[in-house]
């Protein structure tokens, strides 16, 4: 059980995280729903034992995209607009960054 999930997790779940940040905002409700309907049969049949949605591996790889976007050695940072001037000045509600 144990060596099929790592290869279920290896094969499967790490191409879904792979392609996910180009075309997780080109899915629909129905492409997302029998995603998630292969991923809870692998379960049931016994491949993996981890309750994996996509949602949830979209909303992971989204975050992970951004927060390496934001550091100031990639070369996408220089693509993002400047910080807000209303955010250095207004007291506004904590973020995890500045834009």
């Amino acid at each position: 059980m144990l060596a099929l999930n790592i290869i279920f997790k290896a094969l499967v779940v790490s191409w879904i995280e792979y392609v996910l940040p180009s075309f997780s905002g080109f899915l629909s409700r129905t492409d997302l729903d029998r995603l998630n309907a292969a991923l809870r049969k692998a379960r049931r049949c016994g491949i993996t034992g981890q309750d994996i949605a996509v949602e949830d591996l979209s909303d992971g790889s989204d975050r992970q995209l951004f927060y390496s976007t934001c550091l100031s050695h990639r070369s996408l940072s220089q693509l993002l607009a400047p910080p807000s001037p209303a955010s250095q000045t207004y007291k506004l509600r904590p973020r995890g960054h500045t834009y």
